[in-house]
Formats: C-alpha cells, sequence, structure tokens
C-alpha cells in the first residue's frame, strides 16, 4: 500500500453556490446547490490566478481533493488560489436532490449533460471572480481523466472566462472513428509486459483455460460455495478483464503497482485457477452469485458494471450508488469510448465494441440512445489532432504512457501552445496525483519531475501572456 500522507498545514474550506438546473431553458428557474472546495493557502489575493479542477465522476470532491496534491503545490508555485467543483449529480451536487434527480425525465436525469457542466464550471468561475473581488484574475482549468476532458472543453467553451487548461489523461479522441477500439487494451496489456516480462503469456493462458474449462472444474479451481454453472466461467474472466485492466491505470510507481502482485499469482498457479488467489479470501468459498453479467454493449474498463447489475433495468437500480447511475448515464449518452478487445494485440478474452448493442442496452436502461459523435463533432475533435489548432490554444495534455487512457488521448504536439507531455513510467494522472501517488515527494521518477517542471514553466508562460499574444500555431 502507498504511504498516507503527512497532516499537511493547509486544506480545504467547503463552499456552495446557486447554480440553476437548466442554464439552457429560461422557463426552468429551479437553483441547486453545487459544493465546491477552496484553499487560499497560497492566493497573492486579487488578481492572482485560480486554479479550477472542473470535477469528476466519483462519490464526492473530497475524494478528488485527497489525491491532487500537485494542484496545491501549482498554488504554491503560482500564488493561486486553488478550488475543485463538484460535478452536478455527484457527491451532493444533485439538482433534485438524491432520489427525484434520476427520474427518467428529460427535467430530471436528462439534465446531466457535459454542456450543463460546462456551464456549471463556467458560471463557478464568475461568481468567485465576484467573492473574491478579484476580476483580473486569470483562470487556469485543470483535471485528470473525465475532468481532465471536462478542462479541455471548458477552455474551448469559455475561452473569455478560462485563460488556459492542463488536461492529464483526457481522452478526448476516445469517439468513434477518431481511436483504435483494440488501443485501450493493448497499452494495459504493454503495461503487464513492461512490468512483469512474460505476464501477458500467463495471462492469455489462464483466460483460455477458464473460458475452456467445465463447471466442475471451475468449481473445484474457485472452490465456489455453490455449484458453478455454464455461464460462471465467462462471468469470471469478465470480472478478471475488469479487474487485470484497472491495474494497469494504477502502475506508477512501480513499487506500490497492482500489477506486481496480479502477475505474480497468475504466474505461480498456471491453469484453470489462476486467477483464484486474486478472488477467494484465504479459507473462505467464492461466492459466485456476487457475479454479474456486464449489459450488453457497456463494456468499458474501469467499470462499475457489477454494482449496476443488481439492479435490474426498469427496477430503480437498487443497489446501485447515485455515482454509478451517474456515470453509466454519461456513458450511454455523451461520453462513449470505443473499447474492444481481440486478444491478439491484447491478452484478453475477445470481445467487440457493438454501438448497436450499447444503443438497446442505453434506452433499456434509461430510454435513451448514445450521441457517438456530438461531443467531438461540437466541440472540434471530430477533424483530428491537426485541427485542434483552430478550436483552441494554451493547452496542456498531459498522459502516463502506462495508462490504457493514453490509447485515446492527445500525446504529440498539435500547435505551439496545444503541448503533449507524455511520461513514459506514468500511469493514470500521475502528475496531478493518483491513488499510489497523491502529492509530490522524493520518490517521483524524473520523468514525472521534468513533465511536471514543463507544466509549470508553460503555465507561467501562458499566465503572463494576453490573448492577442503568440499565435497557437
Amino acid at each position: 500500500m502507498p504511504p498516507v500522507p503527512p497532516p499537511l498545514p493547509f486544506y480545504y474550506v467547503a463552499a456552495s453556490m446557486e447554480q440553476r438546473c437548466d442554464h439552457f431553458n429560461a422557463l426552468n428557474a429551479d437553483t441547486f446547490q453545487q459544493r465546491y472546495l477552496v484553499n487560499d493557502t497560497f492566493w497573492g489575493g486579487p488578481g492572482a490566478p485560480i486554479l479550477l479542477y472542473t470535477g469528476a465522476e466519483g462519490d464526492g470532491i473530497e475524494s478528488v481533493f485527497a489525491h491532487s496534491g500537485y494542484v496545491l503545490e501549482l498554488a504554491r508555485e503560482l500564488k493561486a488560489l486553488a478550488v475543485f467543483s463538484e460535478m452536478r449529480f455527484f457527491g451532493v451536487s444533485m439538482p433534485y436532490g438524491e432520489h427525484d434527480s434520476f427520474e427518467r425525465r428529460p427535467e430530471r436525469l436528462g439534465l446531466l449533460s457535459i454542456e450543463q457542466t460546462l456551464a456549471d464550471n463556467a458560471h463557478l468561475v464568475t461568481e468567485l471572480r465576484t467573492t473574491y473581488k478579484t476580476k483580473a484574475s486569470r483562470v487556469v482549468a485543470l483535471g485528470g481523466s473525465l475532468a481532465g476532458t471536462l478542462a479541455f472543453l471548458l477552455r474551448a467553451k469559455y475561452p473569455a472566462l478560462v485563460h488556459a487548461a492542463l488536461a492529464a489523461s483526457a481522452p478526448i479522441f476516445g469517439y468513434a472513428n477518431l481511436t483504435d477500439p483494440y488501443g485501450w487494451y493493448r497499452v494495459a496489456t504493454a503495461t503487464f509486459e513492461k512490468q512483469v516480462p512474460g505476464c501477458p503469456h500467463a495471462v492469455r493462458a489462464a483466460f483460455a483455460a477458464l473460458l475452456e474449462a467445465s463447471p466442475t472444474a471451475v468449481s473445484k479451481a474457485y472452490d465456489t460455495c455453490r455449484p458453478a454453472d455454464d455461464s460462471t466461467g465467462r462471468r469470471i474472466a469478465q470480472l478478471m478483464t475488469d479487474k487485470l485492466s484497472a491495474m494497469a491505470t494504477a502502475a506508477y510507481p512501480k513499487v506500490f503497482s497492482p500489477v506486481l502482485a496480479a502477475c505474480k499469482a497468475v504466474m505461480t498457479q498456471p491453469g484453470v485457477g489462476a486467477f483464484a488467489p486474486l478472488l477467494v479470501p484465504a479459507g473462505a468459498c467464492f461466492n459466485v452469485s456476487t457475479l454479474h453479467s456486464v449489459p450488453e454493449g457497456l463494456r468499458m474498463p474501469p467499470s462499475a458494471h457489477a454494482r449496476l447489475a443488481r439492479g435490474a433495468p426498469g427496477q430503480h437500480f437498487s443497489g446501485a450508488s447515485t455515482a454509478d447511475l451517474a456515470w453509466f448515464y454519461l456513458a450511454c449518452t455523451e461520453i462513449v469510448h470505443p473499447i474492444a478487445a481481440n486478444n491478439r494485440t491484447d491478452m484478453f478474452p475477445p470481445f467487440e465494441w457493438d454501438p448497436h448493442a450499447l444503443a438497446r442496452t442505453c434506452h433499456q436502461l434509461f430510454g435513451v440512445t448514445p450521441r457517438l459523435s456530438w461531443i467531438p463533432e461540437s466541440m472540434g475533435m471530430a477533424a483530428g489532432p491537426r485541427a485542434l489548432a483552430s478550436v483552441t490554444s494554451r493547452v496542456i495534455f498531459s498522459n502516463g504512457l502506462l495508462d490504457p487512457w493514453s490509447a485515446q488521448s492527445l500525446t504529440a504536439n498539435a500547435s505551439r501552445s496545444l503541448v503533449a507531455l507524455n511520461m513514459a513510467d506514468g500511469s493514470h494522472h500521475s502528475d496531478l496525483g493518483s491513488w499510489g501517488n497523491p502529492w509530490p515527494g522524493r520518490g517521483d521518477s524524473d520523468d514525472l519531475v521534468r513533465v511536471r517542471r514543463e507544466e509549470l514553466a508553460l503555465l507561467r508562460q501562458w499566465l503572463a501572456e494576453d490573448d492577442h499574444g503568440p499565435p497557437a500555431c
């Protein structure tokens, strides 16, 4: 386990502001309280920058703050006000409360969208400038993963409010016809091979043995609490696909990488039960009733499939968290990442990304049809990286190349002010902070230190530029 951060002399103050439930409908004047966290320890006062972490999926903004220590380091260096916004429909920022917000109606769950989220953040910027009497403060949007995508989009859509952005591990090209669906698992497999040579071969063999095994052999190998049936091996394989691939997103720092322990287990005990040490606690039987089939078409790692599947469609998803419901709704509408496996360029059992199956499942779950191309078409990514310079400027795209999401991110400069910074040994938003490295420390790799130094230098340079400064390309 990674070490616990030492007590910090600075933390945050929780606050909230009134947001419109629907920014784009004048006939709906309903409002809700959006929560955000503020740290003003290093702020230089009116005119000094504002760093805005643009929300994220998950259980609440506190968990994001807890592993994003580099944001506070940037605040120290830039004498900035650090603000972490909570995304609507996550945490306690519910437009109509925890239950009513998820009613399948246009004026309830239909208000969870990227456009509404960006407008929330834009309004928050204006309110912060008023509250802190700092109209001249330049804003840097930043975030990792979905929050990284939001940071890029916020800079692109509201350039008068947001001066620059740092988009870490942001899969902005993770859409149909813009990415190779097999890229995600290909990078995950390469990460396993890099950290434990030969491991992908053992994992591939373990999946093959499991999927070919009889129910009796599966029951014996996994010491199941009740007899396995014909679907048990397949469902274990689905579970292990999600577990193993998610490990690649947390592969930095290597000393804490879950890939190491997983490979040791699989390579020590080959055959049908190779995954048993990763699933079955010592001295216990394996409760196969906890296994659930992945909803058709909704295969995306890291996933909340098992938790979502506890509630059958049409039965209010009993057992699924609000965070799961909100994420799956986004995955059924605008955040539609094509991800597939082929067992040739990767080590996982093959499955295809099927937009038709996705549409059927999303209609069953939420009554919606995915808008596969809306975000890239409306926000300028559809024409590819070379066209981004006509969309925006002053954005850093950072990537850990061990991270499978790097397969759907910008990994090469698109212009002089759309800059890609890559960490060969980094994983999911390692620069901003993650589970294994929640704050900067002496053990940071040379690669990570270099990228953070370059990020700081670029932000200093851009904060000194006006909007008529050096051209984007």
